[in-house]
């Protein structure tokens, strides 16, 4: 019985069915409201945050967490990807919730809460890295809690460690991408994978530092095993170059006509016998050398 197990009868009345689809309705409510508390371009201009007040009071941040705000440990998760994209959220919640459904299956509740909480915590690590001041303005420092927020990475982060863990599981199973398009999980995941990486490099050092630890969750999970399953391939590869080159002798011809060459590859009917000379002849050879003795 592994950890997991263990935990899972100990405390499994912590798993949270449908973690995922909560989370995703949670995000699409806090996207409607804010659309109701957008600031307009002016306000923006004269200097007022461009984040709603509600997301504003979501956003993750150490320094209001210490102020004893401590519901945004927990609440950034629940920022929507975009603040005014509708067709963007619509794909994000439908594509998310496909993605929690499969691992929830995969799983169980109790694992796949696990994970998700895995990932907060890692996020809010993050967060220690780079924080974020409140309230938020464009700036090129706006901390990791900014940084879920404005550029959406929230989501991105979450729904890439859902990715991840199911393109591990199911790297050909196809999706319809827009409805249209069948593509692999293993190429979404490297896509998502990409633009993540450049993401990395395009903001600043420590924030780049702090994505990579946002996806600890799957780092922790899945690489030891990615590392286990390249081991092993290697292994099963270096085995069967050993039985191939165990099994080349056998394959070698066992007769060999010391007159014509022939073995009994070139004909499986054909029958050696061995001559006074101690040579092995073929029966061809033989009666050839028998009719010119006589």
């Amino acid at each position: 019985m592994n950890l997991l197990d263990r935990l899972e009868r100990k405390i499994g009345w912590i798993a949270i069915p449908g973690i995922v689809r909560i989370i995703m309705c949670m995000q699409l409510l806090v996207f409607v409201l804010g659309l109701l508390q957008m600031p307009s371009g002016v306000e923006i201009n004269a200097g007022a945050s461009p984040v709603p007040p509600l997301a504003e009071a979501l956003i993750l941040s150490g320094e209001k967490i210490l102020d004893g705000e401590v519901w945004r440990l927990v609440s950034f998760i629940f920022l929507p990807p975009t603040r005014t994209g509708f067709i963007i959220m619509l794909f994000a919640f439908i594509f998310t919730m496909f993605l929690g459904n499969m691992l929830e299956n995969i799983w169980g509740s109790f694992r796949l809460t696990i994970y998700v909480l895995g990932g907060i915590l890692c996020m809010v690590i993050s967060e220690v890295i780079f924080p974020t001041h409140v309230p938020i303005i464009y700036t090129k420092d706006i901390g990791f809690g900014g940084y879920l927020v404005l550029g959406g990475g929230g989501h991105l982060l979450f729904m890439a460690s859902l990715l991840f863990a199911c393109a591990v599981y199911n790297p050909h199973f196809k999706v319809m991408l827009f409805g249209i398009i069948p593509v692999k999980l293993f190429w979404l995941a490297l896509f998502d994978a990409g633009i993540i990486v450049l993401e990395m490099f395009s903001q600043p050092f420590v924030l780049g530092l702090a994505i990579v630890v946002a996806l600890g969750n799957f780092l922790i999970v899945f690489v030891p095993g990615l590392k286990a399953a390249v081991q092993m391939r290697a292994e099963v590869s270096a085995r069967r170059r050993k039985f191939e080159e165990a099994r080349a002798p056998a394959m070698e011809a066992m007769h060999l006509c010391a007159s014509c060459g022939k073995t009994e590859q070139d004909d499986g009917e054909l029958v050696f016998r061995v001559a006074d000379d101690g040579e092995e002849y073929c029966v061809d050879c033989r009666e050839k050398q028998r009719l010119s003795d006589s």
